[in-house]
């Protein structure tokens, strides 16, 4: 009988073995799914995350985009404005003409432009040597009853031209 128990031990310590391989077996396959379905959980929550942060970073850039494009409408609707502006002032305020009188000389009926004998006084100083640019005064004295007119250029050159 002895065998018999000998022989019973072993086939329970194989069982034994065996038993406890394929309980963890078992729990390793049960495990597996579990471990897989984290898994996704976890994937599912990483691109739920992801998505979010794209999505707000897209509305930024909207919003960014409409600013931006904002502020370009506004610089030009206050050119616009500016120019607008100026062109009202400039047709409120026309351009004022200096004011050229013209002078008559009249005497024992004749008669001379004064604009003419200042003219023909610089045409005489130019003659004598001198350059039209270098004149910066003009004097002219008329007197009818000689029929002259007497000119002082630059308070140092004097001279004679005919009235009429």
């Amino acid at each position: 009988m002895e065998k018999k128990t000998t022989a019973a031990k072993p086939a329970v310590k194989t069982t034994a073995k065996e038993a406890s391989k394929d309980t963890v077996k078992e729990a390793a396959v049960k495990s597996a799914p579990a471990k897989e379905s984290v898994k996704e959980t976890a994937a599912e929550t990483k691109a739920a995350a992801v998505d979010k942060e794209v999505e707000k970073k897209v509305a930024e850039t909207k919003e960014t985009v409409k600013d931006t494009a904002k502020k370009p409408t506004e610089k030009v609707e206050a050119a616009t404005k500016t120019v607008v502006k100026k062109a009202a002032a400039k047709k409120a305020a026309p351009k004022k003409e200096e004011l050229k009188p013209e002078v008559f000389i009249q005497f024992q009926g004749q008669e001379a432009v004064v604009a003419d004998v200042i003219e023909k006084a610089k045409k005489q100083f130019e003659a004598e040597g001198h350059r039209a640019s270098s004149i910066k005064s003009i004097q002219v004295y008329l007197k009818p009853e000689e029929y002259a007119a007497y000119y002082v250029i630059n308070q140092k050159h004097a001279g004679r031209v005919d009235l009429f």
